[in-house]
């Protein structure tokens, strides 16, 4: 087998994949950087033979690559409307700035064009094998389309409040379904990125959220932090909802969570080749679970001690099913819910590259090495 991985050069989780081909015998893997085959100097059938496995990653953090992305998106009409945009000429002065919000939705349109690409110059190829689809990448990056593509699959979800786009309607859409906490996510983020938890009663509001408005040259923007902060403002709450609901986002309803050693937790669960592999709980004394916050983590073990063996395989035969809905998908990280009492269990979303678990094995795999050795063994014929 001949290896080839689209992503970011500087990004760990291409190193950590290519140990993990290392360890299981296998040849490096071809980089092709996102920024080279954008600006057109890669094209991938010069690449491709016959065997060649595909592995479409994540830009990650990468600034260039996502200003090549947000220029990809920058003139495209948007078929949801108006959004939050940057120009042009704005990208060509943008300087990268710690936590900034860089316009999510316009990165998800360029995402799209590059994604479209791949599709378009691997046409023409035969032999080859792609771990994930680029149909299915943008699907999971879509959190309102992959919402209802589950819900249309019969995949237990949140109920969702479609197409806030103001605190207003927001209030009125809570109002009309009887809803009084809701999670509002930026409907193409990740790790945490633009994500507000809201409960009002009515006269009194709460929002607990990672984000935060900055003035800067007089300007008001949203930036992504670490620090998770409760406002109790009412005015403040409403500005800093109305400001991410200009970038898009998806509304869903805030399921009271189950609790391990007395703090909120939900699972990332990674499926591969169908079968739920790798688990692990993710526990924090905020409604933000993820582990980039520093939450605490626990093993598969210790989830099934406490909500027990039928519970944990229910739950994960849910996440099997939820990516049986992605036929043409290897792997993928799912977060899963676990309801109050254990029984209940939810899709809260689907990450196409969800699989960087550190330090999590399942029969002494990690998610890489498991995931190479599996598709070793795929019958693509």
């Amino acid at each position: 087998m001949k290896w080839l991985i689209i992503g970011t050069g500087d990004d760990n989780r291409i190193q950590f994949f290519q140990e993990a081909l290392r360890d299981c015998g296998e040849p490096p893997a071809h980089i092709v950087d996102y920024v080279d085959m954008i600006e057109g100097k890669v094209f991938l059938p010069d690449h491709i033979t016959d065997e060649t496995i595909i592995r479409i990653e994540s830009p990650g953090k990468s600034f260039e690559a996502t200003k090549r992305l947000l220029k990809l998106g920058a003139t495209l009409d948007d078929p949801n409307g108006k959004f939050e945009r940057i120009s042009l000429k704005q990208l060509e002065t943008l300087e990268f700035d710690k936590g900034q919000f860089l316009y999510p939705r316009q990165w998800f349109l360029g995402l799209n064009v590059f994604l479209e690409t791949i599709k378009l110059q691997l046409a023409g190829c035969s032999g080859y094998h792609l771990m994930n689809h680029p149909d299915d990448i943008l699907m999971m990056f879509d959190k309102p389309r992959c919402h209802q593509h589950l819900l249309d699959h019969n995949i237990r979800v949140p109920r969702a409040l479609q197409h806030i786009r103001s605190y207003d309607e927001l209030l009125t859409a809570m109002w009309q379904a009887d809803i009084n906490r809701v999670f509002i996510k930026s409907a193409h983020g990740s790790s945490a990125s633009g994500i507000i938890a809201y409960h009002t009663n009515g006269s009194k509001h709460r929002a607990i959220t990672s984000i935060e408005i900055v003035r800067k040259n007089g300007v008001d923007k949203l930036y992504n932090t670490r620090s998770i902060r409760t406002l109790y403002d009412h005015a403040e709450i409403a500005k800093l909802i109305d400001m991410l609901c200009k970038h898009r986002v998806q509304v869903e309803e805030w399921i009271p969570k189950g609790v391990m050693e007395g703090k909120p937790f939900d699972l990332r669960v990674v499926v591969i080749d169908g079968q739920a592999c790798h688990t692990v709980a993710r526990l924090s004394h905020s409604p933000m679970t993820n582990l980039h916050l520093l939450n605490e983590r626990r093993p598969a073990d210790e989830v099934i001690c406490t909500i027990g063996q039928d519970n944990f395989e229910n739950a994960m035969q849910l996440c099997e099913s939820a990516m049986q809905t992605f036929p043409r998908s290897f792997y993928a990280g799912i977060d899963l819910l676990i309801a109050s009492g254990y029984q209940s269990h939810y899709i809260l979303e689907i990450n196409a590259f969800g699989d960087l678990l550190k330090n999590i094995t399942h029969q002494g795999l990690s998610p890489y090495h498991m995931e190479i050795e599996r598709i070793k063994h795929v019958d693509y014929h």
